[in-house]
């Protein structure tokens, strides 16, 4: 491994880390060499990843969190700090869907719903792991958007507008943090294969997604994983306010 890729020594946070984009990036954050503290709504997944970790000779915690609660947010920031060490790296993963539908039809509530753990949830992450990094004059954040952050997805108004306040909060503190030597960028997954809520049960959309997409194949969880690690990474030291999409195409048409 060249050495601007090796994570050896640093200490990461993943949201949503018990599954699908977040268990594959912690994985892949290990086998980089980090430390990596996990963090999710559902402990037993969460553990489940942890053994996993381990495996790459790392240490890792799991934990319980909500993360549209700031207390739940600065436990985590916490015990990461006083278990494995103070946070480097941050990758903001968590996040859920909304209900489809016609956007006239949508109630509050799943707007809310939608909005607390997509965009609140993230804006409390960065702001506690980030104030750590700033008092160390080091870091890297790498948040979790979508394709539906940079073109609207219709019938899916409250995540598509999450994922472009995504975007758009990478971008402010990348240009805000950088003094501080705190780096901010963000991946943009398309369609990926994942462990719960399969689009294998829909075999209709799936078809159309492949029918749109170049590759002709849903993502990999891993492939974005990789993804999330070189922006974490030294090699991606020149980078901040990016936005990595990992789509197999799917903009492009």
């Amino acid at each position: 491994m060249n050495a601007e890729f090796d994570l050896s020594g640093r200490v990461a946070i993943v949201t949503g880390a018990g599954h699908s984009i977040g268990r594959a990036t912690a994985l892949a954050l290990a086998g980089a060499g980090a430390d990596v503290a996990l963090a999710g709504r559902r402990i037993g997944p969460l553990e489940d990843t942890a053994a996993e970790v381990t495996r790459h000779g790392v240490r890792a915690m799991a934990m319980e969190c909500d993360v549209s609660e700031e207390r739940d947010v600065r436990l985590l920031a916490e015990r990461c700090a006083r278990e494995l060490g103070s946070p480097e790296v941050l990758v903001a993963n968590a996040g859920v869907f909304q209900e489809w539908g016609p956007s006239e039809l949508l109630g509050l509530e799943e707007w809310d719903r939608v909005e607390s753990i997509n965009l609140r949830g993230l804006w409390i992450c960065c702001q506690e792991v980030g104030r750590r990094m700033i008092a160390s004059g080091r870091g890297s954040i790498v948040t979790i958007s979508s394709i539906g952050g940079m073109v609207a997805i219709p019938n899916a108004v409250s995540y598509t507008a999450a994922k472009f306040g995504v975007v758009g909060i990478t971008k402010a503190l990348a240009a805000e943090w950088a003094q501080h030597g705190v780096r901010v960028n963000c991946v943009a997954p398309g369609y990926v294969r994942r462990d719960v809520e399969t689009l294998e049960d829909s075999p209709e959309v799936l078809a159309g997604v492949l029918a749109r997409t170049p590759m002709g194949r849903l993502g990999e969880p891993r492939e974005v994983g990789l993804a999330v690690a070189f922006l974490a990474s030294g090699a991606a030291g020149f980078i901040t306010g990016a936005t990595l999409v990992v789509d197999g195409g799917w903009l492009t048409t």
